[in-house]
């Protein structure tokens, strides 16, 4: 595999721990105040204003809002940025691991995630079901994309 396509996917994997991470917060703080998991709008929890796609943009938008919500100013709290920048790290690490064995790669990330869920939902288990099985969800498409991607640029 050329160091080009190397980078890409590891540029992807990251990319996509940090949306992971960011799902986890919002997943991890439904679950603990027993909110509905799915629903068609994420907002502050302070003022439960809508957050426009723009907000929502993990670590950056945190950095860009400077740590408060544009609109009651309350301070959103350090450990969103640090989970998604958590979660970066693991995808990205884990990535320049195992890349060349995508199966236990997409292991570790399963292991991962439900290991942090468990240890967060503090009892709340049903919710935290659900939260696994939308992750569970986004981890086998990217994993069969990268499955896929990585048979391919190996045959090349």
């Amino acid at each position: 595999m050329t160091p080009f396509y190397y980078l890409i996917l590891f540029l992807c994997t990251s990319v996509f721990g940090c949306v992971m991470g960011a799902y986890f917060g919002t997943v991890d703080y439904r679950v603990r105040h027993d909110e509905p998991l799915i629903t068609a709008d994420c907002y502050c929890p302070a003022c439960r204003h809508r957050l426009p796609l723009l907000h929502q943009i993990p670590i950056l938008s945190w950095i860009v809002l400077k740590g408060r919500c544009r609109f009651c100013s309350e301070p959103i709290p350090v450990r969103y940025p640090l989970i998604e920048g958590g979660f970066l790290l693991f995808y990205g690490v884990s990535f320049l691991l195992l890349w060349r064995h995508p199966l236990v790669l997409a292991a570790a990330w399963y292991l991962f995630f439900t290991l942090l869920l468990l240890l967060r939902c503090q009892g709340h288990y049903r919710s935290a079901l659900k939260g696994w099985s939308i992750f569970a969800g986004y981890h086998l498409l990217f994993s069969a994309l990268l499955l896929i991607l990585l048979s391919a640029l190996s045959a090349g």
